[in-house]
């Protein structure tokens, strides 16, 4: 009996034929209407269609009849005449239709979930307010509801809204009970008919509800009582859908809305899960909508459900979500990322702090976003740290205050700067212990590239030492290495926001070393706390440097190491400083200096006296030397390196301490 989309938007062109011819010569006659309407038809199923079409688009609901305004209107003739009628116009209509084309039918009178219809309403003891019909095609019997085809009411504005609903054409029995209750079980069609109490406590499901192919897998009947303050919804689906929730809180007269923080939703691609979570004690309406996952529509009323909570929770103060469904979105996949390391769930952290790895099918650019009832949004900045690769994304993230979190990630192609970023997931995590303190955030002005990744690799940078974002050392020193096989230009800046104690300044503690194709950056922090590392390059033939990334530096060391030498432009590649590392000296000491400077023919340092350093069979430039008592530095030059030169060139220099040790 089932017929496809396709034969039923046939229909159509012909209703408005026959339409047309019917209204201008004002013929109400219900046998002429059947007899034009039907001409044509091969059989009873495209009578009965025939009729359906007719009688839904052509009388509307009488919303002053029903208000008690007007006189209802059931008989035929002034329905056909006025064009309007109630649920017994549709079917007194319907039925004589019916007779007329030879089809067996029958009005059914019982209890509709429509007009001013509640959850938990009883139809005990109360008349029946609702017909419809019931025809046999073929040696069995069918429903159908053209007056729920024809539209719906909306009583807020007391109209009619045409909308065509072919839901209510021949409906399967199993579904049709949850909304149409007859007087007499034998015209529910089921094998095993339910009763009167079991119909009020069915989920009130929509006619979209089935068009999208939604199974309500929890829960059964209409009613949620929550346990330990929650409640859930789930269904099952399978192809695309979107959702989304709303919900109220009875109050008086007026429904009080819920914001969103009261249900955490998860849409994976089969299934759909929905969390209660009433903030206090009291009964709620919970409607669900949902549209077609292959389009960007509205959204359309799925089912409706009630929640008690008999007492109140703790508030769990949950963050805003507007985005509404958490974890994964179901379109995450077709933006690229194939898995996340974190669900829906809520993440448990005692440390206060989180990684959220995203792994991806094609190179992916991200920007995050951190929302928490208590952070600003500039703090918020500075709880992020990003790290982009090729085949995965990570997000590390600081938890300034205890509770619930919101993290909003959104990607798009790295390779499309014009595409828009679109939101691929949505994360619930919770600081249960460990809050950062608000002087151990990430440095501000982070980029968005912290860590080895795309752009490193794009430069030809490999083989890291240190593969995440985040570098932590308990000793306030650490070497960062890595290889450098288009021979670029390096630069390093070190930053620290606040320092507590003024030194020198913070390049000079960060020193290079190049062993052929081999980069080590050798890091001494002055003191404790969080350092921005940022790696630039530039070839031969760029004007500037470009940030390459940023690392975070993590020192919890108390240690104040000293700063390095500091370096100059003859200082090659190839050249390796072995002692002295630092680049404080005490004076009146001897100090042994050992060096490897490539192609050098003379090493000396140049204080008090020149010094020169003697090669030894390793290529290594070795001598002791004496700083003395009047000298601030001490000068490391070489001569014949690189051009083969036999000027000596400064590569180097040290500070001597004064006598007094200060620094």
């Amino acid at each position: 009996m089932e017929r496809t989309q396709t034969d039923r938007q046939t229909d159509l062109p012909l209703l408005t034929k026959h339409q047309h011819q019917l209204l201008s010569q004002k013929i109400f006659s219900v046998p002429t209407i059947t007899q034009t309407i039907t001409e044509g038809a091969q059989n009873e199923l495209e009578k009965l269609r025939a009729i359906w079409i007719w009688l839904c688009h052509n009388i509307e609901y009488d919303v002053s009849g029903y208000l008690g305004l007007t006189d209802k209107l059931c008989s035929p003739e002034r329905v056909i005449e006025t064009g309007r009628g109630v649920c017994c116009g549709y079917s007194s209509v319907c039925m004589q239709m019916c007779q007329e084309a030879g089809i067996e039918c029958q009005e059914v009178s019982g209890h509709g979930k429509g007009i001013g219809y509640r959850q938990g309403q009883s139809y005990q003891n109360t008349k029946s307010l609702h017909m419809w019909n019931a025809v046999k095609l073929g040696g069995h019997w069918y429903l159908l509801d053209a007056c729920w085809g024809a539209g719906r009411v909306d009583m807020d504005n007391k109209a009619f809204i045409k909308r065509y609903d072919d839901f209510y054409f021949l409906t399967d029995p199993e579904d049709f009970i949850n909304s149409h209750c007859p007087d007499e079980k034998e015209w529910q069609l089921l094998d095993d008919p339910i009763p009167l109490e079991e119909f009020e406590k069915r989920v009130l499901k929509t006619s979209e509800f089935y068009r999208l192919g939604l199974t309500l897998l929890h829960p059964k009947h209409f009613l949620l009582v929550t346990e330990n303050g929650e409640a859930s919804v789930s269904m099952k689906f399978t192809k695309p859908v979107d959702f989304t929730y709303q919900i109220s809180q009875r109050s008086g007269c007026e429904p009080k809305a819920v914001n969103s923080s009261s249900g955490l939703l998860t849409v994976t691609r089969e299934s759909m899960r929905l969390r209660l979570l009433p903030p206090t004690g009291g009964t709620y309406d919970v409607m669900i909508f949902a549209r077609s996952g292959n389009n960007s529509g509205t959204f359309s009323w799925v089912c409706s459900l009630l929640v008690e909570c008999p007492e109140q929770e703790p508030t769990k103060e949950l963050p805003e979500n507007p985005f509404l469904s958490w974890g994964l979105q179901r379109s995450a996949e077709s933006l690229g990322v194939k898995k996340c390391s974190n669900g829906a769930e809520a993440a448990v952290s005692e440390t206060g702090s989180f990684e959220l790895v995203l792994h991806t099918s094609r190179p992916l650019m991200m920007l995050c976003e951190l929302t928490q009832k208590d952070l600003d949004s500039s703090i918020a900045k500075r709880c992020l740290a990003t790290q982009i690769q090729s085949d995965r994304l990570t997000c590390n993230v600081l938890c300034p205050y205890l509770g619930y979190y919101r993290l909003s990630v959104f990607v798009r192609n790295y390779e499309r700067p014009q595409d828009g970023f679109q939101n691929g997931g949505n994360f619930l995590l919770h600081c249960t212990g460990g809050a950062i303190n608000l002087n151990e955030l990430f440095p501000p002005a982070l980029s968005t590239a912290c860590g080895p990744g795309i752009r490193t690799q794009d430069a030809g940078l490999s083989k890291f030492s240190h593969t995440g974002a985040l570098v932590s050392t308990q000793q306030g020193k650490c070497n960062i290495t890595f290889q450098n096989q288009q021979d670029l230009e390096l630069h390093a800046v070190l930053f620290k926001e606040q320092r507590k104690r003024l030194g020198h300044p913070l390049c000079r503690h960060v020193f290079f070393t190049y062993n052929s194709s081999k980069v080590t950056i050798s890091v001494a922090l002055p003191e404790a706390g969080v350092y921005k590392l940022g790696l630039y390059a530039k070839t031969s033939t760029d004007q500037d440097f470009s940030l390459l990334c940023d690392f975070v530096l993590c020192n919890s060391s108390g240690s104040s190491w000293p700063p390095f030498p500091c370096t100059y432009t003859a200082w090659q590649r190839g050249s390796v400083l072995f002692e002295p590392r630092g680049g404080l000296l005490e004076p009146l000491s001897w100090v042994l200096f050992r060096v490897r400077v490539p192609g050098a023919q003379r090493v000396s340092v140049v204080g008090e006296q020149l010094m020169e350093l003697q090669l030894s069979k390793s290529r290594v430039w070795e001598g002791e030397v004496f700083t003395g008592a009047s000298m601030s530095q001490l000068k490391l030059a070489a001569s014949g390196g690189g051009g083969g030169s036999t000027d000596m060139a400064i590569i180097m220099s040290f500070d001597v301490l004064s006598q007094q040790n200060e620094m």
